[in-house]
């Protein structure tokens, strides 16, 4: 399976954040990632239609944080999203953000290098 790499601009809002911390979810928190899978989903879905989608598996690997920015308490990360089908695995890298909306209790997750 052929992923082009460009850089694409992705913007998806999610859920409410337990408790004000006042920091955007870590780079490899579990709704962070989650949402950095479905925003890959829609963009192979867009590229190579539903059917590759459903034919591969996609994760994260070696997540790791960039960039915090103390003032936003956003998370600037990078990582691999490995592609895993019947013919083999291929991963590509991306970066991803997240930080949070201005009333703290939802947050945004960016997606780059789709």
């Amino acid at each position: 399976m052929e992923v082009q790499k460009k850089l694409l601009f992705f913007i998806l809002g999610c859920g409410i954040i337990a408790g004000c911390s006042g920091e955007a979810p870590s780079c490899s928190d579990d709704e962070t990632q989650g949402l950095v899978i479905e925003i890959s989903k829609d963009e192979l879905k867009k590229q190579a239609g539903q059917e590759v989608v459903n034919s591969v598996t996609l994760e994260l690997s070696g997540i790791r944080t960039t960039d915090f920015n103390e003032k936003t308490g956003a998370q600037q990360c990078a990582a691999e999203l490995v592609f895993t089908g019947e013919n083999g695995q291929k991963s590509i890298d991306i970066t991803h953000k997240s930080e949070l909306v201005d009333n703290s209790e939802e947050f945004y997750v960016t997606v780059y290098g789709l």
